[in-house]
């Protein structure tokens, strides 16, 4: 993946992640997500003909089962993928990570990202590591994805696009 062949915008950032080395790239993934999962549109009260104080309640008790999910979530995360990554740029195509961990080039892994924390925002991909870079003493490890679903891929994308435009507003506020 030469930067002449990028076809998906990177962005810096720090996410937590999760990783297992697996033994060959065809090995089914161990992280399958929730398809069905897909976040509620917030409740307009006019809509639901609710009253206003119940509508509050039922965000407060979303907001709590959210962060009780998300507790649950990372147990079982370190469970399943023992090895903690940080993660430092990513793209629809890969992402580069430091870990303690030591890898070989060519360490086939699946990795999961963490986008967001509440609501618990995960995805899954599996790759290969492509390239060792070492940055101001730390090393940097660049997984190429080779197994990653569709929905998983839109997910970074709107991620990045998202952190682009937040960096923008940052730059103008700042410039103003």
């Amino acid at each position: 993946m030469s930067i002449l062949d990028r076809t998906y915008a990177r962005i810096d950032t720090t996410l937590k992640g999760y990783l297992r080395i697996i033994p060959k790239i065809q090995t089914r993934p161990l992280f399958t997500g929730c398809p069905a999962c897909v976040p509620m549109q917030p409740l307009d009260p006019a809509q639901a003909q609710l009253p206003e104080a119940l509508v509050s309640q039922l965000k407060t008790m979303d907001e709590k089962l959210s962060a009780v999910l998300t507790l649950l979530s990372r147990q079982a995360m370190r469970d399943d993928f023992p090895i903690p990554v940080i993660i430092h740029d990513i793209s629809g195509a890969g992402l580069r990570f430091s870990s303690e961990h030591v890898f070989s080039l060519g360490e086939h892994v699946e990795i999961v990202v963490s986008l967001s924390m509440y609501p618990l925002g995960l995805i899954g991909t599996m790759g290969s590591i492509i390239r060792r870079d070492v940055i101001e003493d730390t090393t940097l490890w660049a997984v190429e994805f080779k197994d990653i679903r569709d929905t998983e891929r839109e997910k970074i994308i709107q991620y990045v696009i998202a952190e682009q435009r937040e960096q923008i507003r940052d730059r103008r506020s700042t410039q103003s």
